[in-house]
């Protein structure tokens, strides 16, 4: 029997690495991206990284590509995130460093992905949003919010676009076997503070032993992944709680329509 497989976005710290083990220890194959090297004693048949950064669209695209020559995914996990930078940084592609991070890169590695599929296999997309993406109600005017820039703010949009993530690809790709949802893992302790100032990180590091820690969010999701009956286009969170989401199709497609014209080089 063949073992199944997963990709895990961000899977060399917090969250990310604690699914890279949840899995690995479930007996499956794991490729996962991220900046650091880590390695996997005793799994080093069964885990594979990929270093990539993902403000650099066109290495993400030639790294998925790569990736989808060796692997054929029954599970996607989009992991990888930040807390927006204090101050309006753009990427070498000209977006927005969070809203590209965050949600653009996953949607061009989510539909290369799915594009180059060579079966036609059930294949699950999970994508990790936070509480917070329930702060806004519409994701169609975020390019007018960053000429004034709000890093929190632009943060739940980004949050706001990975749980609208799955109802995207799942209408797009009706005929794919997709099961395409939002994972809202609450908060937890984890490294997202990494561009954040030296002040912030030490209030996050005082309070993090009071959050839940990443490994048990992990172990939750690796349930939800494994054992409960999903469906596309929602929200799920760590009590199993089913989520609506905002939004409609008008405004949806009118955003979606911008997203895709800034990956069409890279698809």
């Amino acid at each position: 029997m063949l073992k199944k497989s997963i990709l895990i976005t961000g899977g060399t710290s917090g969250l990310g690495r604690e699914l890279v083990k949840v899995f690995l220890n479930k007996g499956f194959t794991v490729a996962a991206t991220g900046r650091q090297k880590i390695e996997m004693p005793g799994f080093e048949d069964d885990f594979k990284l990929f270093r990539v950064d993902f403000s650099d669209l066109r290495q993400t695209s030639d790294t998925i590509k790569e990736i989808c020559k060796n692997f054929s995914f029954d599970i996607i996990i989009n992991n990888a995130g930040i807390l927006s930078p204090p101050h309006l940084i753009l990427t070498k592609d000209s977006n927005e460093y969070t809203f590209q991070v965050n949600y653009l890169a996953h949607l061009l590695i989510d539909d290369l992905i799915i594009k180059n599929r060579t079966d036609k296999k059930p294949l699950i997309i999970c994508s990790i949003t936070s509480p917070v993406y329930r702060l806004v109600k519409s994701g169609s005017d975020y390019f007018s919010s960053t000429v004034s820039y709000n890093p929190w703010k632009v943060y739940t949009y980004s949050k706001l676009f990975l749980a609208l993530l799955g109802r995207e690809l799942a209408l797009k790709y009706p005929d794919q076997r997709l099961t395409c949802f939002g994972f809202d893992p609450g908060i937890f302790g984890s490294g997202i503070y990494r561009m954040q100032s030296r002040f912030f990180g030490i209030l996050y590091w005082i309070a993090a032993p009071f959050m839940r820690r990443p490994s048990r969010i992990a172990k939750v999701l690796f349930s939800i992944l494994t054992e409960a009956e999903l469906i596309s286009g929602i929200v799920i969170n760590c009590r199993r709680k089913i989520r609506k989401l905002p939004g409609n199709n008008e405004t949806d497609n009118s955003f979606n329509k911008v997203c895709y014209d800034k990956l069409e080089p890279y698809l």
